[in-house]
């Protein structure tokens, strides 16, 4: 199946119109044009009479050399040409501005088919099951079953997992066809004899619970399902731990047709996806936060392939003798809705693989070019700071694409920081950690980002190979104020020297909290007590006034 995006036929569209437009506009201007030049030389012709009693050509230019009035008529044809030109541009624009708001929800519901269209079933995927026109149909089916009926319902489940692409990218197709091959029949192994199962593509999966006819007993049959997924699969010789995310949507409560009543479980399921629940239940106001993300998606692909997002660096100031300089990239995206986005408005916001893969490569690519250019000129030591999308982590051949970028710009690895969130690492498997080690084996530095946020562990170090912890800004801005977040902080600073790691100081603001934290010790510290994030060209007047 081929696809294509309805963005360029809506630019077509946008050109066709402003064209015919614009044309208009210029016709009538052309007219006024016309009627200015009639008018002129009706105007002479009256003059010459009246002055010279003849026509001649002498008198004519007589007439256009001494009478002020027609000079002022001479210059109409120049201003109906120019208000033709405005005119035209006026409507183009009003076009322009009509067509892109028509055409906006086109283009985001084609973005999600899209995404929907590369999840799809390839070839060696098969696992024999329904698929999803096969499973509406059975919705709709039962849905006329039960017409006329005062009571009466059943639930849709739709159900995915975390562990596809890190198996196809790890261990190849075949291996990812038995992932799913085992997944299928532990999911067959719950369904009972009413039941549907249907397989929509990769790890995708939807089930028409029949019996399932209050919120109750489909929470119970999502907790059944969990519970089958709770024995590793094993692949070849690696076994993955699962985890699945379930949306639940009930007939009659939450649809009275079938796509009506898998959008709505697919929402729910995006929302457990993001709040890492086992499973949710569909409510409304889970429609606006589904249609954000995904509009934002929608995008950012536009803004990351047609360079709109921007790069600034916060200097992280060592606090102790003999660390080398430092940069972190801060990438923001300015957005025609929303204004500036900092990186925690979208960095972790796709789950499209290839634009996963896009982000990060933009990521690497502009902060190794920027770093590549300063310590040519004159910051040798200097290093990168950057933070990785957590589904670059889960998804992606990172420590390939790392060390590519790495020697594309003749850098050593020493020169680079990967800051890596706990959420990313907690859904790390053992593919991941080994890109780990071996990205610390070619001189990396490994950061743990987020070190006192609600949910953190202080203890992360001790189960993946990192070397410095990043404490969290609100951290360091409540210990500013509260007595008890103080003390704390101070414990936490003397286990992470027991762990033997780097402290990274963020978000220090204000002078009473760079104080607490150079009374603390540690290693770098960053915020706008120290000096308030630059650009590329800040950047650079920074380093020839030798990093002062």
């Amino acid at each position: 199946m081929s696809w294509r995006s309805p963005g360029k036929s809506g630019l077509q569209s946008l050109d066709r119109m402003a064209r015919l437009l614009r044309g208009r506009a210029n016709r009538y201007a052309w007219m006024g044009l016309g009627v200015a030049l009639l008018a002129i030389l009706a105007a002479t012709l009256l003059s010459c009479q009246y002055e010279h009693g003849d026509y001649t050509l002498g008198g004519l230019l007589d007439v256009q050399q001494n009478n002020p009035a027609l000079w002022a008529l001479d210059l109409m044809p120049i201003a109906f040409l120019i208000w033709g030109q405005y005119i035209g541009s006026v409507m183009s624009y009003q076009a322009g501005a009509l067509v892109l708001d028509e055409t906006r929800e086109l283009r985001d519901e084609a973005n999600r088919l899209q995404y929907e269209l590369s999840r799809q079933s390839v070839a060696g995927h098969a696992t024999g099951l329904p698929n999803r026109h096969a499973l509406a149909g059975a919705i709709n089916t039962a849905i006329h079953r039960l017409d006329g009926k005062r009571s009466g319902g059943f639930a849709v489940l739709v159900l995915t997992t975390e562990h596809y692409h890190e198996i196809a990218q790890a261990h190849g197709e075949a291996a990812a066809a038995q992932y799913i091959g085992q997944l299928g029949e532990r999911l067959q192994n719950v369904t009972g004899g009413g039941d549907l199962l249907a397989h929509f593509g990769h790890d995708d999966f939807g089930i028409l619970v029949a019996q399932a006819s209050d919120e109750t007993t489909a929470r119970h049959y999502a907790s059944r399902l969990q519970l089958a997924l709770d024995v590793p699969i094993t692949v070849g010789r690696s076994a993955f731990s699962l985890r699945a995310s379930i949306g639940i949507a009930l007939y009659p409560a939450h649809g009275p047709d079938a796509e009506t009543l898998l959008r709505h479980a697919e929402t729910a399921k995006y929302a457990a996806v993001a709040a890492r629940r086992d499973y949710l239940v569909y409510e409304p106001t889970l429609d606006d936060a589904r249609t954000e993300a995904s509009r934002l998606s929608a995008e950012l692909h536009g803004a990351l392939y047609n360079e709109g997002l921007g790069d600034d660096y916060q200097l992280q100031t060592p606090l102790r003798a003999g660390l080398p300089p430092r940069v972190r990239l801060l990438p923001y995206w300015e957005h025609p809705r929303r204004g500036r986005l900092g990186e925690a408005d979208f960095l972790h916001l796709p789950d499209r693989v290839s634009l996963v893969h896009g982000l990060t490569t933009w990521l690497l690519r502009e902060g190794l070019a920027r770093l590549s250019a300063w310590r040519a000129n004159g910051a040798p030591q200097l290093q990168l700071v950057l933070r990785l999308p957590d589904a670059a982590v889960r998804e992606l051949g990172f420590e390939d694409l790392i060390q590519r970028m790495l020697h594309s710009h003749d850098l050593p690895g020493s020169a680079l920081v990967l800051e890596i969130g706990e959420r990313a690492l907690a859904l790390a498997g053992d593919a991941q950690r080994a890109q780990l080690a071996a990205l610390r084996q070619a001189g990396l530095s490994l950061c743990l980002d987020g070190v006192g946020e609600p949910g953190a562990s202080a203890l992360t170090a001790l189960y993946y190979p990192l070397d410095e912890y990043r404490f969290a800004p609100a951290l360091i801005s409540r210990a500013g104020t509260e007595p008890l977040v103080r003390d704390a902080l101070r414990k936490l600073v003397e286990l992470v020297r027991m762990l033997r790691l780097r402290i990274v100081y963020a978000g220090v603001d204000h002078e009473a909290e760079r104080a607490l934290i150079e009374q603390l010790g540690g290693d770098y510290a960053e915020g706008r007590a120290y000096r308030p994030a630059l650009t590329p060209q800040a950047v650079e007047r920074w380093l020839q006034a030798g990093m002062r």
